[in-house]
């Protein structure tokens, strides 16, 4: 019996020692800049550059002093070769300030804004940068400059929900040609979610909805006496972008 069962766990390490020789393996590329490719190499060691071809078909050459490492490892699903959970991050973002048609005075409310955000992402859960853009409204342009974070929901499959907190300092650019009145700026802050399609690593498309805040203040001298008022522009934004 002893002699039996010791066969029998010769046979099953064998077995096992067999599958793992047969999993395939992936050509993986470690760069400096923290990046990390799977797939196939295209190139040899003779060549001054590294070709390495993704699993989504996307063919990515390097020149060899770019490159940390260059292993090979057990192959991963598809689905896991497109998240990154950590390393430099951009957001780029345009899109509507929706609001009510008109104000009082019969003034068009709509608004445009264009954000671009650079940073770190430490984990699935937070990524920290700063940003600045240009908010267009209807009789005040504003130039924000905020803190950003954000971070995903999930970190398997295609599709990936985030959510994005920003908060900062909206800087008034209105141009007027009134020496009677002073435009000012103030805090602005926004939150929300969206879905980001994956292409490779951090790269994706994108789309959110959220809630915008921007306060200004308006400067008003008649007769050497000044009034100084404060507004309030709260809007709901629908944006489209990419993330790199």
């Amino acid at each position: 019996m002893r002699t039996l069962s010791s066969v029998l766990i010769l046979l099953l390490l064998l077995t096992g020692w067999s599958a793992q020789a047969q999993k395939p393996l992936d050509d993986v590329l470690y760069l400096r800049n923290g990046w990390i490719l799977r797939g196939r190499l295209l190139s040899t060691s003779a060549d001054s550059v590294v070709t390495i071809q993704t699993y989504d078909h996307n063919r990515f050459v390097f020149p060899r002093d770019q490159v940390q490492t260059l292993t090979r490892e057990p192959a991963k699903s598809p689905s896991s070769l497109r998240y990154r959970e950590r390393g430099y991050g951009l957001f780029a973002e345009l899109g509507a300030l929706a609001a009510r048609n008109t104000t009082a005075d019969a003034v068009t409310t709509s608004a445009f804004t264009f954000h671009i955000v650079n940073g770190y992402k430490f984990n699935q859960w937070l990524y920290a940068g700063l940003g600045s853009g240009v908010d267009l409204y209807a009789t005040q342009t504003f130039v924000p400059v905020f803190g950003s974070l954000r971070g995903d929901f999930i970190k398997t499959g295609g599709v990936i929900p985030f959510y994005f907190a920003d908060g900062g300092y909206g800087f008034n650019a209105t141009v007027n040609n009134s020496q009677n009145l002073r435009y000012a700026g103030g805090a602005y802050a926004s939150a929300g979610a969206g879905l980001k399609i994956l292409f490779q690593g951090n790269s994706g498309f994108l789309v959110s909805v959220g809630y915008y805040l921007q306060r200004s203040t308006i400067t008003q001298t008649t007769a050497g006496v000044s009034s100084r008022q404060g507004v309030d522009y709260n809007r709901i934004a629908i944006r489209a972008g990419f993330s790199l």
